[in-house]
């Protein structure tokens, strides 16, 4: 499994039940979740990339370890101090619990909040390590 694919399984546990959508680079907009009756939450979106992808080689010259830094860019259109924003916290939370259960991931930076951009949503960034062995993709 790619470890964008990883990345996308671990969002859509936490994200799907709340009707939040992540996407990998860009942000993708729709009416409705496939298979599912949940409303799409249009006012929260994630969007996450692969910031740097790095093979480690050891005494036989082969790249037997991946180190990939994955930042995950979770966007809200709340003021902190609306009662909202404490579900998008909570969300934040469950994200960080379940990349940090899974084998695979490790927090790299906690959570920092994205400067402000022309753009009406605000943003709290993480980033996780991805440790693996070079065949998962």
């Amino acid at each position: 499994m790619s470890i964008i694919s990883k990345v996308q399984n671990l969002l859509d546990k936490v994200l799907l039940p709340h009707g939040v959508l992540s996407h990998h680079l860009r942000r993708v907009e729709v009416d409705n979740i496939e298979g599912s009756d949940i409303p799409v939450n249009k006012n929260e979106y994630v969007v996450y990339r692969i910031v740097s992808n790095k093979g480690r080689s050891y005494g036989d010259g082969m790249a037997q370890l991946k180190q990939v830094y994955v930042d995950v860019n979770y966007y809200y259109l709340y003021d902190k101090n609306d009662n909202n924003f404490k579900a998008v916290e909570e969300r934040l939370k469950e994200i960080k619990k379940y990349f940090s259960s899974s084998q695979d991931f490790k927090i790299a930076n906690g959570l920092s909040d994205i400067n402000d951009f022309d753009n009406p949503y605000r943003g709290v960034n993480i980033e996780f390590l991805y440790i693996g062995r070079n065949k998962d993709g």
